[in-house]
């Protein structure tokens, strides 16, 4: 019978977490947690982690799993949700389309592909005057799809409402982004974009709009917020 456990919540990681954090949280498990056999651990659970770290360290093993999780949750999505109603497009995660395990309230995430999720107060912050972009340097990573490896951007400037990256890959107008960055996470859907000459070398500058966005500490303009 196929093994249908989630191995990233067996090994207690996200499912974008880097090979480094895996391996790390694979062996805080079996030692410091004492799963493994020797150390009174079970052998049946320790059998699931090893199998789920010989996957997920593996990059093409990964990728075939990755695949098939993907699969199984876009099933679900385009059936029905938990309590039997048909779900509507609005109502799915915006980047893997999977559904959510209940309303969604400020702060939630995508179980599948960690995405925050819009609320009915994140709706509220389109209806709010736009507040001022700050300027701000930093690398930030984005997924266009799911699964996917990330890739890489660099912030231009940010507010509540949206965020400007330079990029070498070109994204279209109305493609929804999961972007990770070094104190918030958000999607978010492609406004605009132009071509743009950095130090010779030819990139794109996008405008994106938050769908929802998870500011993670207090930091200069910015606080802890679901938008």
């Amino acid at each position: 019978m196929e093994n249908r456990r989630n191995y990233y919540r067996l090994l207690q990681v996200q499912p974008d977490a880097p090979i480094e954090v895996i391996r790390a949280s694979y062996r805080t498990l079996m030692r410091e947690l004492k799963q493994h056999p020797d150390l009174g651990g079970s052998s049946s659970h320790a059998a699931l982690l090893n199998e789920a770290y010989k996957t997920l360290s593996n990059s093409t093993l990964r990728e075939e799993y990755d695949k098939k999780l993907f699969s199984r949750y876009t099933k679900q999505s385009l059936a029905t949700n938990t309590f039997g109603h048909h779900m509507q497009p609005h109502q799915l995660c915006p980047l893997c389309k999977a559904p959510p395990t209940r309303q969604a309230p400020p702060g939630q995430t995508c179980s599948v592909c960690q995405s925050p999720l819009q609320s009915e107060e994140g709706k509220k912050v389109a209806d709010r005057r736009a507040l001022a972009r700050i300027k701000r340097n930093g690398r930030v990573y984005y997924w266009s799809q799911w699964p996917q490896e990330p890739r890489e951007a660099t912030m231009i400037d940010i507010s509540p409402q949206g965020i400007r990256l330079l990029c070498r890959h070109q994204v279209k107008p109305g493609t929804i982004l999961k972007i990770s960055g070094p104190d918030f996470k958000a999607s978010a859907i492609v406004k605009g974009l132009c071509a743009k000459e950095v130090n010779g070398e030819r990139l794109h500058a996008v405008g994106l709009s938050f769908l929802a966005v998870q500011f993670e500490s207090s930091r200069g303009s910015f606080f802890s917020t679901t938008a």
